[in-house]
């Protein structure tokens, strides 16, 4: 078996542990895109499953995630690593084992990453061709948001955790303005047939679980960033229980909003009928067209703001990885800021966190 050393020394440790737990709260929820989740993933769940339940569906996820998180949160406190899975997969069950699990990691975190740039290039070039009449290449508005999340994540971890918290603050007060509206303007009345058991389990329920599920991607990433924590021990526990908590409680509430605001019985068909653009639709009926467009824009920041969060985490998944052996030596220092970064030579000290 394999035994972990928890943390790099504490002279290298000391001086880059500048993040509590509101900044890990900010990575975390940022990687599940608020906005992007209610206008992309909601009315895609609910067209897909015909599952008119699925609020009720996020607040079950959230009490089962709550339950591995005490586990999760347990080895927290005992092995503080930026390579999360891999150190705690390695100190269980060995370093074979704990390769595989931070292989399917970085394919997954990277794969994910991937994706949000064509999405994010779509995305702000469609917006900027409709409302502004500026024809920018999608492959282009990308390569800027890769050059520009490059550019804040050489930076200290604190900085980018305050971005993370303007776009989180201006995200969450966009899809609150969007709730609220809903109930105020419900055409069938407010209803709370989204959160009994009988809408919960019609339609493909097995499918409408899976959506939601995927609403809560990166809650575990929070233990990825115990080395640059004031309080490893204790601050990705509760960083972890609170992201799942927020998570589950706010999207539960979106989503319930949503039925409320086309009426239970029809929001499948609209779903459908609307897809993505439901949110911005319904955002225009019952507040008004600038504040959908106002949205429309938030939506961008949104994508960035995941983008930003991921590649964090894979930046410090390949650090970690580097300081192992297990990937090229030249991933495992760190710069002057304290984030990861790669060197055209390997470090001449090695940081050992795992040993067999």
């Amino acid at each position: 078996m394999a035994t972990l050393d928890p943390a790099p020394p504490p002279s290298a440790a000391t001086a880059r542990r500048r993040i509590g737990v509101p900044e890990i709260v900010f990575f975390v929820v940022a990687a599940s895109a608020p906005l992007t989740v209610a206008a992309g993933g909601l009315p895609t769940s609910f067209a897909v499953t015909g599952n008119a339940g699925i609020p009720l569906l996020y607040v079950v996820l959230a009490v089962l995630l709550t339950v591995f998180t005490g586990g999760y949160a347990a080895m927290s406190r005992s092995v503080s690593n930026a390579g999360a899975f891999y150190a705690y997969v390695t100190h269980g069950l060995g370093r074979t084992a704990g390769v595989g699990a931070a292989s399917v990691a970085l394919v997954s975190y990277n794969t994910m990453q991937i994706g949000l740039y064509g999405l994010f290039g779509f995305t702000t070039a469609d917006l900027l061709g409709s409302r502004l009449g500026v024809a920018v290449p999608w492959w282009a508005v990308a390569l800027a948001g890769v050059a520009l999340v490059a550019v804040l994540g050489f930076r200290r971890v604190d900085l980018n955790a305050r971005v993370l918290g303007v776009l989180l603050a201006v995200e969450f007060l966009t899809v609150l303005v969007f709730d609220v509206a809903q109930f105020a303007g419900a055409p069938s009345g407010v209803s709370a047939h989204g959160l009994t058991p009988g809408a919960a389990t019609t339609g493909a329920v097995g499918a409408a679980f899976c959506f939601a599920m995927a609403s809560f991607m990166g809650f575990e990433s929070g233990a990825i960033y115990g080395e640059e924590c004031r309080d490893p021990r204790r601050t990705v526990s509760r960083a972890t229980y609170v992201s799942v908590a927020l998570v589950g409680a706010f999207y539960a509430f979106t989503a319930w909003a949503m039925t409320v605001g086309t009426g239970p019985e029809r929001i499948a068909e609209r779903s459908r009928q609307d897809g993505p653009a439901l949110v911005f639709v319904l955002a225009e009926e019952h507040v008004g067209k600038a504040f959908a467009d106002l949205a429309q824009l938030f939506l961008v920041t949104s994508l960035f703001a995941a983008l930003l969060s991921f590649h964090n985490a894979v930046a410090r998944y390949f650090l970690s990885l580097g300081r192992e052996g297990v990937l090229p030596g030249v991933l495992a220092p760190r710069s002057c800021c304290g984030s990861p970064r790669a060197t055209a030579t390997r470090p001449s000290s090695r940081i050992p966190t795992a040993s067999t």
